[in-house]
């Protein structure tokens, strides 16, 4: 599984530092899996605790994957006048940056000026046709890099139960192509146990996939063959519950599966046809 940039959360996680906690007009997995209080309100939130995953392999540049792994949470939130800053934990957003221009009873629209997302990339300065078969190998399995995307999100919000939401983002770092999703999420709560449920598709450009699973001619080996990869629809489902321990300490759990493209399936990198997520934390809310 790939992992965020240090750099980046250190960064974001001194913004969110020290601000009351709020609900406001964020990425779905806050609104659905929080409820939404005052979504317009200026303020913020920020976690810290540890949390455990486990997650299938799914590429077989995953190199260091174990299928058991604990790992720090760190996650929070901020608005001011419109402008926000968001690194939610469990989100399949990534992190974002950006302004909220409209907002009605219902509705709230953004503007996204910078999502990160973990990548791929290709060493720089090198020239697979110098390479021998053995060094094309090594060098198709690649670097983690950044998707550094700008784009819009709208969200939809029904009796503080039900949110959609819809985004859309190109990326403006390494031209990796477009990622856009819809997500329909449902809360409900039994006594202090807070629900929730998250159905989601996600369409990604056949730049974006060509960039993350293909395969030139020029690049290609016996191992990792050619492989030129369209545009393509994932699916996914999302269930999650919260626990309030005491009024500052929080365990949560969920469970995600995404049902791959084809598109994705067929890519010599790929070993799954889907991923199959599950995470359970306990975090400190400031």
């Amino acid at each position: 599984m790939l992992r965020p940039n240090l750099a980046v959360w250190v960064i974001l996680c001194a913004l969110c530092w020290g601000f009351p906690r709020a609900v406001i007009a964020s990425d779905i997995a806050t609104s659905v899996a929080g409820g939404v209080d005052d979504r317009l309100a200026n303020g913020g939130y920020f976690e810290l605790g540890a949390s455990v995953y486990s997650v299938n392999k799914v590429d077989v540049r995953q190199t260091e994957h174990q299928t058991l792994e604990p790992s720090l949470l760190i996650s929070g939130m901020y608005q001011y006048k419109g402008l926000f800053v968001e690194m939610v934990h469990q989100s399949q957003d990534g992190i974002n940056l950006g302004f909220n221009f409209w907002n009605s009873e219902n509705w709230s629209l953004d503007i996204l000026a910078a999502n990160l997302k973990t990548s791929w990339a290709r060493p720089e300065g090198v020239d697979p046709a110098m390479l021998s078969e053995a060094g094309r190998n090594n060098y198709l399995m690649s670097e983690e890099s950044l998707y550094i995307g700008a784009g819009f999100r709208a969200t939809r919000y029904w009796d503080d139960h039900y949110v959609f939401q819809y985004r859309i983002v190109s990326d403006y770092f390494n031209g990796q192509g477009i990622q856009s999703s819809a997500r329909l999420g449902k809360s409900w709560q039994v006594r202090n146990w807070n629900f929730h449920a998250l159905a989601s598709v996600e369409y990604s450009s056949s730049t974006l996939n060509q960039y993350l699973f293909g395969v030139t001619d020029e690049e290609a080996t016996e191992l990792f063959p050619a492989y030129k990869p369209g545009n393509s629809f994932s699916y996914g489902l999302e269930l999650g519950v919260a626990y309030p321990i005491s009024e500052s300490l929080v365990f949560r759990a969920m469970y995600r599966m995404n049902v791959l493209s084809d598109e994705v399936t067929d890519s010599p990198f790929n070993e799954s046809g889907y991923v199959s997520f599950f995470n359970a934390s306990i975090s400190y809310v400031f």
